[in-house]
This record gives C-alpha cells, sequence and structure tokens, in this order.
C-alpha cells in the first residue's frame, strides 16, 4: 500500500493514521534522516494479518489550522506571481531608459 504526503503531514501522524511505527516507515522507505516531503510517495509496511485489510484511518486526518495554511500559501504564490510581473516590468522600464540615454549620449532624440 502506498500513501502520497500531504501538507502538514508527519511521520508520526501517517505511522499513527496506520498503524505502523515511525521506524517501520523509514525502514520500508529508506528515508535518510526520517524527513519527507509533500507529493512524496511512501509505501505502508503491511503488519502481521493486515494483508488485504484497508488502514484504520484511510482518510487523511485533517490537522488544525491545514486550510488555513494551503490558502496563505495559494495568497503567497499569488503575491509572487505579481511582484514577478511588477519586477519584468519594471526591467523593460530600465531597458527602455538605458536606450534613451544612449541615443540622447550619440546626438539623437
Amino acid at each position: 500500500m502506498f500513501y502520497t504526503v500531504q501538507p502538514g503531514d508527519t511521520l508520526y501522524g501517517i505511522a499513527s493514521r496506520y498503524g505502523v511505527t515511525v521506524d517501520a516507515l523509514v525502514q520500508a522507505n529508506n528515508l535518510q534522516g526520517g524527513y519527507i516531503y509533500v507529493g512524496q510517495q511512501l509505501r505502508i509496511p503491511v503488519t502481521g494479518g493486515g494483508a488485504g485489510y484497508p488502514p484504520p484511518f484511510p482518510l487523511p486526518i485533517p490537522l488544525p489550522g491545514g486550510r488555513r495554511l494551503e490558502e496563505r500559501v495559494d495568497r503567497l504564490e499569488r503575491q509572487t506571481a505579481q511582484l514577478e510581473r511588477q519586477l519584468n516590468n519594471l526591467d523593460n522600464e530600465v531597458d527602455r531608459l538605458r536606450q534613451r540615454v544612449r541615443r540622447l549620449e550619440q546626438g539623437g532624440q
């Protein structure tokens, strides 16, 4: 069985949800340092007698403030995109001004 890491997930939370130990998750996925990242596919080791049965908690358990965190990330991504557009516009304006200065230095208009 596999699980895709979601925002706010921890190894402890995933292990608890599926009734395995953190050590079992780390070993099954060869995790160096015990780090996980959003979108990562984790193999959930099957404990004795559990083959074919669904995990005890098949749906991700929402963490307090989890939705607010997603909304904040979305807002920050929109703000970053807006700042990148503004920076691009300013770069274009600087390029136009440099060209104008060069023309004036060369005696043009």
